[in-house]
């Protein structure tokens, strides 16, 4: 846990950066700070890891007041990354890589594993390792700068609007890779932003930064729902504030909680007559847990010739399940853009617990950008009994 206890911040040619800030961050929370420039955002994270230190007030980790540690030992405890990257150009990958890992005393195996065991979660290349930054691209690099953050492990995570500088679909991507990794790691995070739309995608609970002061700090379907004040209000903008009154829902909500599922050592004869009899062309494949496991498709099978084969076999792994907590109006577009008649919906353990089908968000889209007057129970009646 991560507490402010008044803090304040004064440069010397008596700029207040960040004044009275009281704010706790619980274990392995997303948590952006956003606002515009000059709004104290940098520098109240900075103040974390002792980049900068308070004028006044106290900052606490785990009940541990950081002034008690050197900045050295406390930054080795805690990693950073930036927008642009930060990467040492002089060192390889590897090296930038396992850098805080190897000032931590770490063996040369376990540095090598846990570099290529990232590279692998990051969907780069282990021969990447090898390499200099300069010879990546900008969207290897940032992934780079992400693992490099999380080499050793740190209970907390700072990144300084670290994509900002990236084009919209890199941006996607590695948003939607640190969400997975935080929830694998259970990393406390602080992103700084300046948009609202990454904020609202990331965050458990989002900072509005103004003139050095909080002007608010919640979840983001409250921030949605109740803004604070008009400052708020216009930060976040009105196309944002119309669509949480149409579509300000979870997943789970709207979600059909009766998936057709088959399980390993089933045959694709299995899958065909399951198919048939649920009048379904899709099959999700999961084990005695109910864990997602991937899927088989009519497609898929279509072009199997032994129909004794197992599923396995044929098995379709390459899927991004919803999380059943997500807000859909934060999905909505991703999920359609991706053409399929349904997608799973997982808790953070992966179990599969519902389908939500293309046909329910095409009701919600014409909802959206037609600001039809469909009563929410419609929709959530349409979505459950398909």
């Amino acid at each position: 846990m991560i507490e402010y206890k008044k803090v304040t911040k004064v440069y010397d040619s008596d700029i207040v950066a960040v004044k009275d800030a009281n704010i706790t961050i619980e274990d392995g929370e997303f948590v952006c700070f956003i606002g515009t420039s000059g709004s104290g955002k940098t520098t109240a994270l900075r103040l974390i890891n002792r980049m900068h230190d308070p004028t006044e007030g106290e900052i606490f980790i785990d009940g541990e007041n950081i002034q008690d540690y050197s900045p050295v030992n406390l930054r080795r405890k805690i990693g950073y990354a930036i927008q642009q990257t930060g990467l040492f150009p002089h060192m390889t990958v590897y090296e930038n890589v396992v850098t805080v890992p190897r000032l931590l005393e770490w063996d040369e195996k376990k540095c090598r594993d846990t570099a290529e065991r990232l590279m692998e979660r990051v969907d780069l290349p282990i021969e990447l390792l090898e390499r200099y930054p300069s010879e990546l691209s900008g969207g290897q690099q940032q992934r780079i700068g992400v693992i490099r953050a999380l080499a050793a492990n740190p209970g907390v995570v700072l990144m300084d609007e670290p994509f900002g500088a990236l084009d919209p679909i890199t941006r996607d991507a590695l948003h939607d890779l640190v969400i997975e990794l935080q929830e694998e790691y259970n990393n406390t995070f602080i992103f700084v932003t300046h948009d609202m739309d990454e904020a609202l995608k990331l965050a458990d609970r989002i900072a509005i930064w103004h003139e050095g002061e909080i002007i608010q700090y919640d979840t983001p379907e409250n921030i949605l729902s109740n803004p604070a004040n008009d400052y708020v209000r216009s930060f976040i903008g009105q196309d944002r504030l119309f669509d949480a009154k149409t579509n300000n829902i979870k997943v789970r909500e709207i979600m059909n909680d009766n998936p057709f599922t088959i399980t390993p050592g089933k045959t694709v004869s299995d899958a065909l007559t399951l198919m048939h009899e649920k009048r379904v062309d899709t099959l999700f494949v999961v084990d005695d847990y109910n864990k997602l496991l991937g899927r088989v498709t009519i497609e898929f099978i279509a072009n199997v010739d032994d129909q004794s084969k197992n599923i396995m076999d044929i098995i379709d792994r390459e899927i991004r399940p919803l999380r059943a907590d997500d807000l859909i109006q934060n999905k909505l577009r991703e999920v359609l853009r991706r053409g399929r008649s349904n997608i799973p919906v997982v808790d953070k353990s992966n179990i599969l617990v519902g389908i939500i089908t293309k046909t329910t968000l095409v009701n919600l889209t014409y909802n959206l950008i037609w600001d039809q007057d469909i009563a929410q129970e419609e929709i959530l009646e349409e979505g459950l009994s398909e």
